[in-house]
């Protein structure tokens, strides 16, 4: 595997909380100042996230998504962030954040332009590197919107890579590099981990379970190039977002992207309203089981080793020769169904030989017992829900 990017960093999947899909580009504060993304909405989700366990649980970072910034560069040339939404800029949140034992995220454009048409970072790499580096930014999320060609998309995120390097500052670099070039040429894996520490490999994740279930899909048809890549320092991104307590995913469709998203190594952003979530949701993404899994510092990705009909198994090997097991079921009508599996599938045979104690995770932690190699488990799974083991 290659070396990852050599900055110390992302030892395992980083975990946080970032505005994009949730607040999108909210920029009306006038009207609507509990959406609008600005100083106040950052600072209650850092005081939500020290104050309610999210911390304690592992998330340490508040990210900031596109359009936090002022529609010019200031007179020197540096990126600033709108004056009204930011009234004591960057440098300010980053402190108030920091305070709160929390790390802050931002994010900018390889291009000349971010998505939604803010001044991206094209020709200001090193400029806009220091800016981040003197305001406190401890991870960048780097876009690839505007970018003119594959030459200069690759060209400018090794350049950010190197000044982000140089500022001397320890900032976790989140690459879009792979997304943008799928559609015209396969990534070159070995070469985005020497410069990023996590990747977006797919479309952004919406609040919708066609979109969960078409992130694993994806995930699973090109896992042969994707998952010997990942590891400590360097991570696939299936987009990190997890949308959990919002609208858009049922409770068992919840516990699928929780289970999968620690199946697959994913980076742990949520994207959500920290200031109105449900019981249950919160307990679900603080799950210490399963961030346990997410987090297990043998930092190998999962995959899928059987599809059967609607049902898919997959699983990851942890240290302690244990294996994380999902048992799937993507079908969307009817009611619970059974699926059987001998243990010789998991681990080439060596997950459970001689004999293995086999532990649920989730929907709610059981003891499953001993096995011998040879016996089969039996799981009931519900419609597009999943079954998570720890084996």
């Amino acid at each position: 595997a290659a070396m990852a990017l050599d900055n110390g960093l992302a030892r395992t999947p980083p975990m946080g909380w970032l505005h994009w899909e949730r607040f999108l580009c909210g920029t009306d504060c006038a009207s609507d100042p509990r959406r609008c993304v600005s100083e106040r909405l950052f600072a209650e989700m850092a005081d939500r996230m020290a104050a309610e366990g999210w911390r304690d649980a592992g998330y340490e970072f508040i990210c900031i998504d596109d359009c936090w910034m002022a529609p010019t560069r200031d007179e020197r040339g540096r990126l600033r962030a709108d004056p009204e939404r930011f009234p004591g800029g960057i440098r300010r949140l980053a402190d108030y954040v920091h305070s709160k034992g929390l790390k802050l995220g931002i994010y900018s454009d390889v291009g000349n332009k971010t998505c939604a048409g803010f001044p991206g970072s094209y020709n200001h790499y090193d400029l806009d590197a220091q800016t981040f580096a003197s305001w406190g930014v401890d991870l960048l999320k780097f876009d690839g919107c505007n970018s003119g060609s594959l030459e200069l998309l690759a060209e400018g995120y090794k350049r950010m890579s190197l000044a982000l390097n140089r500022t001397g500052r320890s900032i976790v670099y989140s690459c879009e590099w792979p997304f943008y070039l799928r559609p015209v040429q396969q990534p070159n894996y070995t070469e985005i981990k020497q410069y990023c520490n996590q990747w977006r490999n797919f479309y952004d994740v919406y609040d919708s379970w066609n979109s969960i279930k078409g992130i694993l899909d994806w995930t699973a048809l090109h896992q042969d190039s994707i998952v010997k890549i990942a590891g400590p320092g360097g991570w696939n991104d299936p987009d990190m977002a997890l949308v959990i307590g919002n609208f858009g995913l049922s409770w068992d469709q919840s516990v699928t992207q929780m289970a999968m998203w620690a199946i697959m190594a994913a980076p742990l952003f949520m994207s959500n309203d920290l200031r109105h979530i449900s019981p249950e949701a919160k307990c679900l993404l603080q799950n210490k089981e399963v961030i346990a899994i997410n987090q297990d510092p043998l930092g190998k990705q999962g995959y899928r080793i059987l599809k059967n009909k609607n049902f898919e198994l997959w699983e990851r090997p942890l240290s302690g020769r244990a294996y994380a097991v999902a048992v799937l079921n993507q079908q969307e009508i009817g009611g619970p169904q059974n699926f059987t599996f001998s243990l010789t599938f998991l681990g080439n045979g060596l997950a459970c030989n001689p004999a293995c104690s086999v532990q649920q995770v989730l929907p709610a932690s059981r003891d499953w017992g001993l096995y011998s190699w040879m016996s089969s488990l039996s799981a009931e799974v519900n419609p597009t829900g999943t079954v998570l083991l720890r084996v």
